[in-house]
């Protein structure tokens, strides 16, 4: 408390207002879409009425800014091209507006320590959520059903969200532990590592265990303390038996598997029907997004022309193809495929060059997950991923050479 009080004492009143809520930002994302998305466009407004905002002008000739222009350009550019411009198409462009809160944590005069302040408020956000997650998980209170889909969630974000959400909190304990002094506070790292483990294996959402599985290695490295590969695969098998005690976890994968025996032979008709979408809907988005891309591979379909060509199809119209890849190659072609990637690799990049510092390691957290699980949702049109994404974006001008 002493040091938030320090840090608190080194900036100007707007500053200390924009870092709170930013700091209530993160803490808020568990809860749901609204509440970080009314803080962070509160700090916005904060900043542009206290002239901190157009200190932007310093910052134009950073190497992260030219991808993140041309990422927030090309959904109003495909609104120039697409078929038809839908409620859908206007959504997606108008998402964009997230991207300017990327500038807001990017122009805030802040150190390690205060970065520190916002990593741990989104754990604890993420720990109140996980415990009110097990007392439903217990059958002590009913949980919630955001968008009829029910699940031990706890504050209410659905899957998809919240499993990115725990994996970068479990990446940014493992994190904790690793600079940790005191056997106490390498135990409770420890603790919230398993905490979250716990939580995604109690939701009913493989893109979280997919997720997590790739990223485990990056944990049990930091646990270890050093690069021991027999100790790391021993690490992730300590991980995955833990998972495996949930049955929530074992009914998903035994239904998954079971879904596709059934329908083997359906997964190699062509083309893909009606029928399909509601037996198998990941292979008829997938088939669907390639083969727009193939009838529009440099500039894609338009903002929104997925909706439009799978309606066109005889399917049913789907908004997107619940991957960021596909998403990308569908609206945007090639051109979008190459906006994506440079602004992932631009954020991978300067991240790992900073990974032994907080800043780093928190946005090379969030490049990571969103970069994995993105292969199974699309998550940059995600209102609560999509500004995760941006505001860890935005550190990468905390990180000096």
């Amino acid at each position: 408390m002493i040091d938030l009080k320090t840090l608190y004492s080194n900036l100007d009143k707007s500053d200390r207002i924009i870092l709170t809520l930013v700091v209530l930002t993160f803490f808020s994302f568990p809860i749901g879409t609204a509440p970080p998305l009314i803080l962070i466009i509160t700090a916005f407004v904060v900043s542009v009425a206290s002239g901190k905002f157009f200190g932007i002008r310093k910052v134009w000739r950073e190497s992260w800014v030219l991808p993140l222009f041309v990422f927030v350009v090309l959904p109003w550019t495909g609104l120039l091209y697409v078929p038809e411009i839908s409620d859908v198409s206007m959504d997606y462009a108008r998402k964009t507006h997230y991207w300017l809160y990327a500038l807001v944590i990017a122009l805030l005069p802040v150190d390690k320590q205060a970065i520190s302040w916002v990593a741990k408020a989104f754990i604890a956000g993420l720990l109140v959520n996980s415990i009110f997650a097990f007392i439903q998980f217990a059958g002590l209170f009913a949980p919630p059903a955001p968008s009829g889909i029910q699940g031990y969630f706890g504050f209410g974000v659905i899957y998809s969200a919240l499993s990115m959400y725990l994996v970068a909190a479990i990446l940014m304990a493992s994190f904790f532990f690793k600079s940790a002094r005191t056997a106490g506070m390498k135990s409770f790292n420890v603790l919230l590592i398993f905490v979250f483990i716990f939580h995604i294996s109690i939701m009913d959402g493989r893109n979280g265990y997919v997720t997590f599985f790739f990223l485990s290695p990056l944990v049990a490295m930091n646990l270890i303390g050093r690069f021991e590969w027999k100790k790391i695969i021993l690490m992730c098998l300590v991980f995955l038996v833990c998972m495996s005690l949930s049955p929530v976890l074992k009914n998903r994968v035994a239904s998954t598997f079971a879904n596709l025996r059934e329908n083997q032979q359906v997964i190699l008709e062509h083309p893909w029907g009606k029928k399909v979408i509601d037996i198998l809907p990941r292979f008829y988005l997938l088939r669907s997004a390639v083969d727009i891309f193939m009838e529009h591979p440099v500039i894609g379909a338009g903002t929104g022309g997925y909706r439009y060509y799978t309606e066109k199809a005889g399917g049913m119209p789907q908004s997107h193809p619940h991957s960021n890849i596909l998403y990308m190659g569908a609206s945007f072609g090639i051109v979008g495929l190459f906006s994506y990637m440079w602004l992932c690799w631009v954020m991978f990049k300067k991240s790992w060059q900073h990974r032994e510092d907080i800043e780093g390691y928190f946005a090379l957290s969030i490049m990571l997950v969103i970069f994995i699980s993105g292969f199974f949702n699309s998550q940059i049109i995600d209102s609560g991923p999509a500004l995760f994404f941006a505001l860890g974006y935005g550190l990468l001008n905390h990180m000096k050479d």
